[in-house]
This record gives structure tokens, C-alpha cells and sequence, in this order.
């Protein structure tokens, strides 16, 4: 048999035996490194909330996510001095719309050094919805335990009107908003804020805000019939020439003050005027009107039989258009043929309606004309001016054509 000579420097200094060594102390300082890095890093889980970057001002989060479980490592040193408050966990909503729904990543901003573990969840499903704002009346719901022959007087709700913030649909269920003093309050007779509370047919899916979220109110509890102030309604019978109409109806005062059981005031929403006939007017008229109280068994007024009532009228005005208007020169020379055109246009009249109707060509006198003063070479455009008899009573609105051209002819 052949005898195999073996030389064991060769051995080691073969291409194979290096490579496995090198790859052996290679895993064993790995080991070592990783053992070290794991003695001086230090671990902490904990909450923190979440934000919502450029969001829109006008869109709503519906069941948003608030906090995150956030795991962090670093070195022993600096967990030690780490303030919180510095670590940040927030999603984008840069150009996310309303009406969509999107799943977006969450993002952490941590300080130098740390490390970011893992983050519980890392992403959030966003539903996006619009905000609306929608001003409402404060009502005032009172105690039920009032005693008997006390009512509630000069009652002060400031602002009167407050405005909720919500998603649509949210603000679809709010029947009303009000305040609820109580009878301490109400004896006390002082100012105070009171929070504005919703009626609400069933819950919120979202947030609803209220601003201001409190109001001014001021009453008292004072002793006697239940008072009341209605506005006043007033009663107009007829028609107005067809010539006018009316601007405005006022009365002084606008409102008046009742007095009566509470179940009867309650019924009351404003007090009418006796009629008043207006077929006969043509001008502002300022006269007395007393209130109807007939009908309303159980009330009295306060000091207020009768109100000042204002009607201010104005003019109706309506359009009439006259055709085939001959247009003539003035200030020309007589000696020069002239020729115009064209040769009519159309003259709107603005007048009171039983004037016009009756208006045509020949009772108004109207006249067009083209101006010849200081007019020395033609062809020339000019202006069409216009008379009218009565210019008092009728206004030219507008020619059909504007201008006119004029040329002498041989």
C-alpha cells in the first residue's frame, strides 16, 4: 500500500482551512458584539397619542384613533434622561378628502439615538367626513317645581343664538339646544353662565361641539300672573292700485307684553291688529290700530291697547317699447343732404303701469335725434338723444340702436 504523506503546515495554510476559520471568528465576534449590545441597550413599552397632520379644518374624523402602543430601545444613558413628550406619533393627512375612507401609514418621530421597535397598530383606516356649522335659537326649559302663582320675568339669554359643529348627519338629530336653570337660580335673581345642552333624538357618531358652550342668563321669580311678550301681526285686507306697492309694514311698538294663566300663553304666538283696508291708498300713511283681544279668553294686555302702524309705498314701475321712431338731425346745415342710418329706432319707456299701457308714439310727443353742432366732415356716428312729454311721469330706459350714422349725400 501506498503510504500517503501528510504535512500538517500545509494543511493549515490551505485556501479551505483559512476560509473556514475566518468564517468562525467572524460569527464568534458577532456574538460577542451582539451580547455586549444587548447588556446597554435598555427596552420600554408605552401609550402615545396620536395626531392627525394637516388635516382639513372643515373635515371631521368619524371613530378616530387617539393613542398607539409604541416600543422603543436605546442606549442605558440616554433612556435614563429620554423625555416623552419628545417621541411623536402622527399620520399625514395631507389631501385625504371627505366622503372616502383611506388607510394610511402611522408614523414616529423619536429622538437621537433611540430606536423604534415596533409600533401597535402601524397603520389606522381614516373616515373622513364633512364638518357643517348650524346656528341655533337657546331655548330655556324651566323647573317643573316652580310654585304656584310664580312665574319667571325678565329673562336674558345672551348670546340668544349658538353655533354646533358636527357631521351632518350628527347635527340632523339635535331637535333643539337649551339651558335649565334651576328654582335657587331663578330666586336669586343674579346673572350667571349657564352650559348649553342638546335635545337629541338618539346619540352621536362623531364629535359635536357647541360655541359658545356657555351663555349669559339672567330671570326672576316674582309673584303674579305669568307674563308674555308676543310680537305684533298685522291684519291688511284689499288690494293696492296696481301703480304702487307696499315696501314696508312696522309698528310702534313691535311687541307687546300679556298676562295670563300659563297654559293660555302658551298658545299665544303673536297678537293681531284689527283689519285694515289698503285698497284706497296711494301714499305713506302712519295711522292708529287697535289690538284684537276678543278671541283670547284669559289675557290682558299690559298698558297696550293699540299700536302706531307705518305702511310705506313705492311706485311700481314697468316697460313699454315704441318701434319705428324716425330719427331727426337738429343743428344741421339746411342747405346739405343728409342721409341717417338707419332711419327709426326703438325707444324703451319706463313708467307706472296705468300710464304706459295707454303710452304709443303720437300722445307721448317722444322725438329721437342726432345732434349736428360743430359736425364739419362725415361720414360721423352720433348718439341718439330723445324728448318725451311729461319726462316727470316717463323715463327713457334705453334706443335700440345707441348710435346712428349720418353722411351728406349729392
Amino acid at each position: 500500500m501506498k503510504k500517503i504523506n501528510f504535512d500538517f503546515d500545509d494543511f493549515l495554510a490551505s485556501p479551505i482551512v483559512l476560509w473556514f476559520i475566518a468564517i468562525g471568528l467572524s460569527v464568534l465576534m458577532w456574538f460577542h458584539v451582539t451580547a455586549a449590545d444587548e447588556k446597554e441597550y435598555i427596552t420600554r413599552t408605552f401609550s402615545c397619542n396620536l395626531e392627525y397632520r394637516n388635516l382639513d379644518p372643515q373635515i371631521l374624523l368619524r371613530s378616530k384613533l387617539s393613542e398607539i402602543e409604541i416600543e422603543i430601545k436605546g442606549p442605558e444613558d440616554k433612556m435614563a434622561r429620554l423625555d416623552y413628550d419628545m417621541i411623536k406619533a402622527y399620520v399625514d393627512a395631507k389631501n385625504l378628502t371627505a366622503g372616502n375612507r383611506y388607510t394610511e401609514d402611522i408614523s414616529v418621530e423619536l429622538p437621537d439615538g433611540i430606536i423604534l421597535v415596533s409600533s401597535f397598530p402601524s397603520q389606522v383606516v381614516l373616515d373622513l367626513i364633512r364638518q357643517v356649522t348650524r346656528l341655533m335659537q337657546v331655548g330655556i326649559l324651566l323647573p317643573n317645581d316652580i310654585p304656584e302663582g310664580q312665574y319667571v320675568e325678565g329673562v336674558e339669554i345672551i348670546p340668544k343664538e349658538v353655533g354646533i359643529k358636527g357631521a351632518e348627519d350628527d347635527l340632523a338629530k339635535i331637535g333643539s339646544v337649551r339651558i335649565t336653570p334651576s328654582i335657587k337660580e331663578l330666586q336669586s335673581g343674579q346673572e350667571s353662565f349657564m352650559a348649553v345642552k342638546f335635545v337629541q333624538s338618539e346619540p352621536f357618531t362623531g364629535d359635536v361641539t357647541v360655541e359658545p358652550a356657555q351663555v349669559r342668563f339672567k330671570g326672576t321669580l316674582v309673584r303674579g300672573l305669568p307674563r308674555k311678550r308676543v310680537p305684533v301681526n298685522v291684519k291688511l285686507t284689499g288690494e293696492l292700485d296696481g301703480d304702487y306697492e307696499i315696501t314696508s309694514v312696522t309698528t310702534d311698538p313691535s311687541e307687546i307684553q300679556i298676562e295670563g294663566e300659563a297654559e293660555q300663553l302658551a298658545k299665544i304666538e303673536a297678537i293681531d291688529t284689527e283689519t285694515v283696508d289698503i285698497s284706497l291708498l296711494s301714499s305713506n300713511q302712519v295711522i292708529a290700530v287697535p289690538l284684537k283681544y276678543s278671541d283670547m279668553d284669559g289675557i290682558t294686555p299690559l298698558n297696550t291697547k293699540s299700536v302706531r302702524l307705518t305702511l310705506q309705498l313705492s311706485e311700481v314701475h314697468a316697460e313699454k317699447r315704441l318701434s319705428n321712431i324716425p330719427v331727426e338731425l337738429k343743428n344741421s346745415d339746411a342747405s346739405v343732404k343728409w342721409r341717417v342710418n338707419p332711419e327709426h329706432v326703438s325707444v324703451v319707456i319706463e313708467g307706472r303701469p296705468s300710464l304706459i299701457e295707454k303710452l304709443t308714439p303720437e300722445n307721448s310727443e317722444l322725438k329721437a335725434f342726432a345732434d349736428m353742432s360743430n359736425i364739419f366732415m362725415t361720414p360721423v356716428i352720433l348718439p341718439v338723444r330723445t324728448e318725451i312729454n311729461s319726462s316727470d311721469v316717463f323715463k327713457v330706459v334705453r334706443v335700440e340702436p345707441q348710435n346712428v350714422t349720418v353722411e351728406n349725400f349729392k
